[in-house]
């Protein structure tokens, strides 16, 4: 019996010892890849700290070393003058053409401003918040630059921002956006019930 018992501690130990052979010769470490990682980091770090003290001792003795700083002094034109001949009609009824111009001139600022400003894109079906600025990052920041995307050109817009996004949904975000920027709110709602529905 104590015969049986030590081949059976024998029989164990040696699984043990090639079980351990095995491991270590044909199955990868992954510490090691990590330890090899770990190592080419520390490299990286100690040379970016050396070009850093490296930096800050040029920076100290530039800014030890005085300069004078080298200033361009250009003399000013004379204006030229031209004369014109002075043309005095008489004219009997003041035209509205100041209030005219003001008229212009708001309209077409405020015009100005709503091109510049950003829409809110989260009004369409399926762009969230974080899409949205995925969607300004790329450049696709109004509803008119949206109506003339197609959904390949979306794609491609958003293919570096690796966000996830329905691309079901991205096939109506023309016809959305096209109601938006005209500020048809009520045909849009009705649009995105439809689609819902």
């Amino acid at each position: 019996m104590s015969q049986l018992a030590g081949i059976f501690i024998l029989g164990v130990l040696s699984g043990w010892l090639l079980e351990w052979i095995f491991v270590r010769l044909f199955v990868p470490n992954p510490n090691r890849k990590l330890e090899t990682a770990l190592q080419a980091s520390r490299k990286e770090a100690s040379a970016l700290q050396q070009q850093n003290r490296e930096l800050q001792a040029a920076l100290t003795a530039a800014k030890a070393a005085p300069s004078a700083p080298s200033v361009e002094v250009i003399a000013p034109a004379a204006p030229e003058v031209l004369e014109t001949p002075a043309v005095v009609e008489s004219v009997d009824a003041p035209m509205p053409v100041a209030e005219t111009v003001v008229e212009v001139s708001t309209v077409a600022e405020s015009a100005l401003t709503a091109e510049q400003s950003d829409d809110d894109l989260t009004r369409l079906t399926g762009i969230g918040p974080k899409l949205a600025e995925a969607m300004k990052a790329a450049g696709i920041c109004t509803y008119a630059q949206l109506t003339t995307m197609s959904v390949e050109d979306v794609n491609q817009a958003l293919a570096g921002s690796n966000i996830r996004y329905n691309k079901a949904s991205a096939e109506n975000w023309a016809e959305q956006a096209t109601l938006a920027a005209a500020g048809d709110w009520k045909g849009l709602k009705a649009h995105q019930a439809a689609l819902k529905a």
